[in-house]
């Protein structure tokens, strides 16, 4: 049970809509939701029409009434009434009103001495086991308190006794400010005291959708956050002109896609994410904080009592549990994380994510025969994305490379699509092996003539550069037909391809097609880009401009160092290996090399000695 106080010193910030909208939002999500009207003097959650109770129901008035002429606690189940027809997927709503809207109403309310109350008649402990009481007979979710306004006994019992969360509904004035100052001291004062820590969420309410030209929200805005000590607002909510409002709409349910909805919608799941015992909402928590920047809840002491906290609660938990090993490896945590997802595994929880994670946790701990287990097992899921197949891929190629060759018989690989074959090539073109399975996997999808324009040309690409790279030339020659096409028919990159394909199948270079790269050449500055240049204007014999080219490919990559595709080798290199490549090109160019080394060592180049 999760108990959230919604208060504000002012009325008239829409306080209580916000807590009935939250309130059926909650239970709208399966969450079995109770709400308490503390609002005693101005009740209002029973007025909504979906909320009206059919009898005139007794309430918190009654039960004090009844405590404090008896001494003796009443069974809070004959003060509470279900709203039927709210929940869904085993949610529900429970209402508890203020009382009995009869004449009598009034004296009942004046008749408690919220003092003697406290100091003479328990009352601390009297709301303490109606706490009690609610939880073991509805065992709800969450309890949605709504408090009355001002500096009151009614509100202390409210924001400091009662509640795991407050929110705090402003509109953005001095006079708020000044109230609510206060109020928030005495809230972090009592957490001190007792040490625990009350969940503050501030919400600026009922602004006006004006153009601040001179900036005026956004400075109360930071006066608020300042005078106040909060990071920032939990929530904004706009002033919603509309008649809706007069007969108290409740958005979330009548007017789902307004702004109003989407508000009430987004300060709900800010209140499920802080509640640890929420799963959805901490899973929706996480998801979000893997997402979006780096940040933690405050400084790193609270966060990592949080993390422990949900550890302790979900400590059988798998996919949680994997997500916060997720979470703490991107806060630099590696040693729980390594320890977490450990957990998540033997946990049962078998995703090809935390798998994977594992995988790599492994072969960074020297242990390559368990992290091949674990990519093995992740890959019989045919359900894997793009990026965890990346992942798998670069592991096996750091520890087993020669076990690319066997990545296409799994469910994982025999499951991609032909964009997907196309992606991961860029993920297998960094070792003859992997250049082997790209082959494998694209050849699948090749002669489908029922795909796209697109991806044919896409898969067409990648098998040329894959044959090149193996030595395959006559493969490569065949992909653009059984006749030698005319240079100019090619597009710059087919013709450069094609000719380096020719040269390591015949010896023979080129210079008509090498001539066509040329005369297409355009205004490109990528170091991969001048490298093709250079060996194109050396097969012609331009070895001047052959040299300058080479020597900007070198420029280019030691300003800016990243792994690149280098036609040395038709393979992806690091930095350090294009540059030696690119001196290779060097010696080439000065006569001491006749040829790239992948084409000496071709199974088809053993026909042409």
């Amino acid at each position: 049970m999760y108990v959230v106080t919604f208060y504000s010193f002012k009325g008239g910030v829409g306080r209580t809509l916000a807590l009935a909208n939250v309130g059926l939002e909650l239970a709208k999500k399966g969450r079995r939701v109770l709400l308490v009207d503390f609002d005693l003097e101005a009740p209002g959650i029973h007025t909504f029409s979906i909320m009206k109770p059919k009898t005139n129901n007794l309430g918190l008035v009654d039960y004090i009434n009844q405590y404090t002429n008896t001494r003796c606690a009443p069974d809070v189940r004959d003060y509470i009434y279900e709203a039927k027809g709210i929940g869904k997927n085993d949610g529900r709503l429970w209402i508890m009103p203020t009382g009995t809207s009869d004449n009598l109403y009034s004296q009942k309310l004046h008749s408690i001495n919220w003092q003697k109350l406290y100091k003479e008649q328990d009352g601390f402990i009297m709301f303490e086991d109606m706490k009690e009481q609610w939880n073991d007979s509805y065992e709800p979710d969450y309890v949605l308190i709504d408090s009355r306004t001002g500096h009151t006994d009614v509100g202390g019992i409210c924001t400091r006794q009662l509640p795991d969360a407050v929110v705090i509904l402003f509109f953005p004035n001095d006079q708020n400010l000044i109230g609510l100052k206060p109020i928030v001291t005495s809230i972090k004062e009592e957490d001190k005291k007792n040490n625990k820590e009350t969940k503050l969420h501030f919400v600026m309410s009922n602004v006006p959708d004006l153009d601040d030209e001179d900036d005026i929200l956004a400075g109360l805005e930071e006066k608020f956050q300042t005078e106040l000590g909060y990071d920032s607002l939990t929530s904004t909510i706009h002033r919603y002109d509309s008649l809706s409002l007069l007969h108290q709409a409740l958005f979330v349910e009548e007017r789902p896609n307004s702004r109003l909805a989407k508000e009430y919608r987004k300060l709900t799941e800010e209140i499920t994410n802080e509640n640890i015992k929420d799963r959805e909402g901490v899973i929706d928590d996480l998801k979000k904080r893997l997402r979006g920047p780096l940040r933690l809840r405050g400084d790193w002491k609270k966060e990592e009592n949080r993390i422990d906290e949900i550890i302790k609660h979900y400590a059988g938990d798998g996919e949680l549990l994997y997500l916060l090993a997720k979470k703490l490896k991107n806060l630099g945590r590696s040693k729980k994380s390594d320890m977490l997802l450990e957990m998540s595994i033997n946990s049962g929880y078998h995703s090809p994510e935390a798998l994977l994670s594992r995988a790599d946790t492994l072969q960074k701990e020297g242990d390559n025969e368990e992290a091949l287990e674990c990519i093995w097992r992740a890959f019989e899921y045919s359900d894997i994305g793009y990026e965890e197949l990346g992942d798998g891929v670069n592991i096996l190629r750091r520890i087993a490379p020669e076990n690319l060759l066997k990545i296409a018989d799994t469910m994982a690989f025999k499951s991609l699509s032909p964009e997907g074959c196309s992606w991961i090539y860029s993920e297998l073109n960094w070792c003859k092996p992997g250049l082997q399975a790209s082959v494998d996997l694209l050849l699948k999808h090749y002669e489908n003539k029922d795909q796209s324009v697109s991806n044919a040309e896409s898969i067409k690409g990648s098998l040329l550069l894959s044959f090149i790279g193996l030595g395959k030339f006559k493969q490569a020659l065949k992909l653009f037909g059984t006749k030698r096409p005319y240079p100019e028919d090619l597009r710059d990159d087919d013709s450069f391809n094609y000719a380096m394909a020719e040269w390591g199948l015949s010896n023979e270079i080129p210079k008509d097609m090498f001539q066509s790269v040329i005369n297409k050449s355009k205004d490109c500055t990528l170091a991969n880009y001048q490298q093709c240049m250079s060996i194109a204007f050396w097969a012609i014999g331009d070895t001047k401009e052959a040299l300058a080219r080479i020597k900007d490919a070198i420029n280019k990559m030691d300003h800016q160092p990243h792994a690149e595709f280098s036609c040395w080798q038709y393979l992806n290199v690091t930095p350090e290996d294009f540059v030696k490549d690119c001196n290779l090109i060097i010696e080439l160019i000065n006569g001491n090399i006749d040829k790239p080394a992948f084409m000496k060592d071709s199974p088809d180049n053993l026909l042409f000695p």
